[in-house]
């Protein structure tokens, strides 16, 4: 359940996922459902995967997950099982992300806006075919393809794009578009992330760093500068793009233009960090 544009003979080191755009749910999932379709899905990253419709796919490798977020959460620990949703203990061993499990946001998430998500306590055999089929998939290609960039370039340029609720950024006096997370430094360098946010904001676009996504697992276990990989976790505001409650896409085409533009434009910052 992945669509897939890897360039069989890249010209530059750089790397796109989109790991919560997805909305394929397994009928497995549908029987243990509890609550409406149209519920659950207000926490999918709405097709943000179509932000990079528009990109030339000769200029990164890109990685699509097509299952939904609310089946399992590709940007969590495989080990971020609350065991308490199965009838038996699916994890034995130790337990990550402890925290968001309390908040019911563990790889397979329990809760959303206060309500359970299923009916009942799930088998082992349905955490462990979900976990087989769509989360092992993705993580696989991912680090495949980072070794093969980093074999070729000895650097991995790695971008996981996400969408972000505007509801999450009331503080803020002016709301972000977009959020840069590079776990406060340690994914990616301090040059990277600063190209990335001038070259948003020289967009038009407001940017905001590490606050208040500093990038999830998939950027913590991925992003390792000293070892050539640095990752960065982009959040797109959903406001810019979509009617949030209604779900409907608006006008993607400045978006769109952005991200064509960004990625067209990366070689720049190659030959720079290379100098």
């Amino acid at each position: 359940m992945l669509e897939k544009f890897i360039r069989t003979n890249p010209k530059n080191p750089v790397l796109l996922t989109v790991p919560h755009a997805g909305d394929f749910y397994p009928n497995s999932f549908m029987q243990n459902l509890k609550l409406k379709l149209n519920k659950v899905r207000k926490i999918e990253d709405f097709q943000s995967n179509r932000i990079l419709d528009l990109m030339d796919f000769k200029n990164a490798d890109v990685i699509i997950a097509k299952c939904s977020r609310v089946v399992v959460d590709l940007n969590r620990s495989r080990n971020a099982i609350d065991n308490d949703m199965f009838i038996n203990r699916v994890n034995t061993h130790h337990i990550d992300e402890k925290k968001m499990i309390s908040f019911g946001l563990g790889v397979f998430p329990k809760i959303i806006l206060s309500e359970n998500i299923f009916k009942n306590k799930l088998p082992v055999s349905y955490a462990n075919s979900i976990l087989e089929n769509y989360y092992d998939p993705f993580h696989k290609i991912l680090s495949n393809q980072i070794n093969k960039l980093l074999k070729r370039f000895g650097i991995c340029y790695h971008f996981d794009l996400h969408s972000m609720p505007s509801n999450a950024l009331k503080r803020f006096k002016k709301k972000p578009d977009i959020v840069l997370g590079n776990n406060h430094g340690r994914s990616s360098s301090s040059e990277l992330i600063d190209y990335m946010r001038k070259n948003f904001e020289n967009n038009g676009l407001i940017v905001q760093l590490n606050n208040p996504y500093a990038g999830g697992f998939i950027t913590r276990n991925y992003g390792n500068p000293s070892k050539g990989v640095e990752t960065i976790q982009i959040e797109v505001n959903r406001s810019l793009y979509m009617s949030e409650e209604k779900l409907l896409i608006s006008d993607l085409k400045p978006l769109q233009e952005v991200f064509k533009k960004t990625f067209e434009n990366f070689n720049l910052y190659t030959k720079y960090a290379a100098e």
